[in-house]
């Protein structure tokens, strides 16, 4: 029915059900109690009758012991109420017989006889007798009437109990009833919204199905899709905005990669410009060689990016950390101020499972921002060690600086791209995020933490996972 097919006209219609019962059961209640209530009224009266029967016959019993002729006179009083009593409740019960109805009447006339007597000599027993019979005849109708008076209201108060009993059982009922198809009719339809909603999130539907329905949910259904068109529409911008903002990462991550090797090419060249004919022969051969070093660096990084390497396998290979070490320092001597002393605590025999040239960058930033951090005399202290951790064996490093260390949001935010605390024109925030992206590949960790004493000690732990076959490089 197209009446229901809203969840408003649903509701309403268990809100007119509900107050449809509860009048019923009020309309009810009432003429049960009208009906109770004229039981007891009739009860009243009947019980008034047969009081005045009583009262009646004990003035007469009272005039023959006594002879006063008062209760004989208030005998008859009351017999005549009685009889008057009696009509007004023929109009209630019509069933009684013109006999019983009579032996009231004939039990008052025969006081009337019997006082009338009073004048003679001598009272008739057959007065009496008559008086006595219809007497005790009019007592046992008042009885009978009182009997069948209890009986009827008995009778009515437990058919008002059942009564009541059944309709609220019955409104419970068609109320439970009621309530649950408005509830299901309700529940049904947001649940589907919900199923609907869920398959949406997992990417197997694209929009909300039910919109022909003509109803709230119909109107709901046809807002999400709105709404849901909208967010594709503004996805899709977003998404060209996320690719030039990716491409201008890329492009600045690729300036400040080529930036170290170019700047050791640069300091090569300017010492072999300068000092060229004072040079051994073995010093410019290692000039040219660490020339030549950083300019197939260069090769590899344009290589990487032509190739995808954030995404790309890594050629992973067991390097002699002590040697990776003396190699990066050799590659920042122009770079790391004579004032500053880097210590290294390696042992000799200590191995790491990784990819050179990368890795080697993440050696080259991280060393680089610990000097850059240090103002003056300072000290750099390079650890490594192997460590056995639950997913395996692997090689834990740790650069620890003397500088002005990295307390409160700058510890939280140091690997994350172009956040920088240096002087503007200093740096652009990539080196760490650099280094931090290469840990990853490598499926290792790092972490930053301020040193008790003052500084920054840089953690990283790289797994043997992913060891290729083949010899070292060193």
């Amino acid at each position: 029915m197209k009446l229901f097919r809203s969840l408003h006209s649903k509701i309403l219609f268990g809100y007119a059900v509900v107050g449809l019962l509860f009048v019923v059961f009020v309309g009810t209640s009432i003429i049960q109690f009208r009906v109770l209530k004229d039981e007891l009224n009739r009860r009243q009266g009947i019980v008034s009758f047969f009081d005045l029967l009583r009262d009646a016959r004990r003035l007469e019993k009272n005039f023959l012991l006594y002879k006063k002729e008062a209760d004989l006179h208030e005998a008859v009083e009351q017999a005549n109420k009685a009889t008057q009593l009696l009509e007004a409740l023929l109009r209630k019960q019509p069933e009684l017989s013109a006999e019983e109805v009579g032996s009231v009447a004939t039990y008052r006339d025969r006081l009337l006889d019997f006082q009338s007597a009073l004048s003679a000599p001598g009272l008739s027993a057959e007065i009496l007798k008559e008086t006595f019979v219809a007497g005790s005849s009019a007592l046992r109708l008042g009885e009978r009437l009182d009997d069948d008076a209890q009986r009827r209201v008995d009778e009515a108060i437990r058919h008002h109990e059942i009564n009541l009993q059944r309709i609220i059982w019955v409104m419970l009922a068609l109320g439970l009833l009621v309530g649950i198809l408005v509830t299901r009719s309700v529940v049904r339809p947001l649940r589907e919204l919900e199923r609907s909603l869920q398959k949406i999130a997992k990417g197997e539907a694209g929009r909300l199905e039910g919109e022909d329905s003509g109803d709230e949910m119909a109107s709901l259904t046809r807002s999400i899709n709105d709404t849901l068109h909208e967010l594709e529409a503004r996805q899709s911008t977003m998404a060209r905005s996320s690719r030039l903002m990716a491409l201008g990462t890329m492009l600045s991550g690729v300036a400040h990669e080529l930036n170290n090797p170019l700047s050791n090419i640069s300091s090569s060249c300017q010492i072999l410009q300068e000092e060229m004919n004072e040079l051994p022969d073995e010093q410019i051969r290692t000039l040219l060689g660490q020339i030549d070093d950083q300019v197939m660096r260069s090769q590899r990084i344009v290589s990487a990016l032509l190739n995808n390497s954030g995404s790309g396998s890594l050629e992973r290979r067991s390097q002699n950390v002590l040697l990776l070490l003396d190699e990066t320092l050799t590659l920042l001597r122009n770079q790391i101020p004579a004032s500053i002393v880097v210590k290294l605590e390696v042992a000799k025999d200590v191995v790491v499972v990784i990819d050179r040239t990368r890795f080697q960058q993440v050696l080259i930033n991280v060393i680089k921002n610990a000097a850059e951090a240090i103002h003056g005399e300072g000290n750099i202290v390079l650890r490594a060690w192997r460590e056995e951790f639950p997913e395996g064996r692997g090689t834990t490093f740790e650069i620890e600086d003397d500088g002005e260390g990295i307390a409160g949001e700058p510890a939280l935010r140091i690997f994350d791209p172009f956040y920088t605390t240096k002087p503007t024109g200093k740096g652009i925030g990539l080196g760490l995020f650099v280094a931090s992206e290469i840990v990853t590949q490598h499926g290792g960790t790092i972490a930053a933490e301020s040193v008790v004493s003052g500084g920054t000690r840089i953690w990283i732990h790289v797994p043997d996972e992913g060891k290729t076959s083949g010899e070292s490089d060193v």
